[in-house]
């Protein structure tokens, strides 16, 4: 996956990392113009295994679920606190490129087609809410568990 999403573009989001390792570049390494998530003065490798126990599609009762997508991917920022992320989403039926912003700790990633829109909010503590919007019917299915 190549990451080249210039950070200026998502500079005013709020923003703190993942528990993951981080690199501090010289400022005159990365000039303000040129940042992308490769030149970022603080970078994060992004790498989560998730565990999903509840699935709930639209209005029907919610069952049990094995459902344990891995989400790996980079973040980067002007400052440790401010971070954007672009990841992908491997599952057993497909991997989805997603986008989005940490802070304390929290997690918010968006992205999919169309037809599926995918969202997910990771808490500090690791509680999960997954959610995909389909454009067919509309409708929506929901999981809820963990991503560490």
């Amino acid at each position: 996956m190549r990451w080249i999403i210039p950070l200026a573009i998502f500079s005013w989001t709020p923003a703190v990392g993942q528990e993951t390792t981080s690199t501090m570049l010289a400022a005159e390494d990365a000039p303000a113009e040129n940042l992308t998530l490769e030149t970022a003065p603080f970078r994060q490798e992004i790498k989560l295994q998730c565990n999903f126990v509840t699935e709930c599609v639209e209005n029907e009762p919610c069952t049990e679920t094995e459902f344990t997508p891995e989400i790996t991917g980079i973040g980067g920022g002007l400052t440790a606190d401010d971070l954007v992320v672009q990841a992908e989403m491997v599952t057993d039926a497909e991997t989805v490129e997603l986008l989005g912003v940490t802070s304390d700790k929290s997690l918010s990633l968006s992205g999919g087609t169309f037809a599926a829109r995918h969202l997910m909010t990771i808490t500090e503590n690791g509680a999960t809410r997954y959610t995909v919007h389909y454009a067919d019917g509309p409708f929506v299915i929901s999981y809820l568990g963990t991503c560490n």
